[in-house]
């Protein structure tokens, strides 16, 4: 399906890629035994980069490494791949929850007024389009989990399954795995 968001600017493809060299050098400092980085680090990287600390703890360097690769060729004019429009919108999406949620930590369910002016206000926050729908289901996330808001939201931009987003975005392990010989029998 064609992506209805827009690509993302050269300014998001630029953050895209400091962000990937903060985490591979950060990676490979820990690889080479040198003291934790103080707490504000982590903490400034987050802030920027909302759920950028779950990369840095589980995705494999190899991934952080060709990540970083292709965000250099797309800056130098190749193609940008589908995965960065949807981690560019992932953090600005998960920025402006976040950002709804601490303006809103007393009412959980403000009325269309209130809605659409935290929704103004997270849309200017994050740099993202958030509407009223948004508001509600990041208040109120089925099943508690505000990320889950997210990745439904990136699948209506994008016209993608959540599940393949978040599977490209956060490849666990096992999802890099060859497959068993069993896998690919056919009955």
């Amino acid at each position: 399906m064609a992506v209805r968001a827009p690509a993302p600017s050269r300014d998001a493809l630029v953050a895209l890629e400091s962000k990937y060299a903060e985490i591979a050098e950060l990676r490979r400092a820990r690889d080479r035994g040198e003291p934790i980085p103080a707490r504000a680090v982590f903490k400034a990287l987050a802030e920027r980069f909302p759920g950028a600390l779950h990369e840095l703890d589980t995705l494999p360097l190899d991934v952080v490494d060709a990540r970083l690769a292709a965000l250099r060729r797309a800056l130098a004019g190749d193609v940008i791949e589908p995965w960065m429009a949807w981690m560019a919108s992932y953090h600005a999406l998960l920025r402006a929850g976040l950002h709804i949620r601490i303006r809103a930590t007393k009412n959980r369910s403000p009325g269309v007024e209130r809605a659409s002016e935290l929704a103004a206000d997270a849309a200017s926050h994050a740099g993202i389009e958030v509407d009223v729908a948004f508001v509600h289901a990041a208040l109120r996330p089925p099943g508690g989990r505000l990320v889950g808001v997210i990745y439904a939201r990136l699948e209506i931009l994008f016209g993608e399954p959540a599940a393949s987003i978040r599977a490209t975005l956060f490849p666990r392990l096992r999802d890099r795995r060859a497959p068993r010989s069993s896998d690919n029998d056919e009955a």
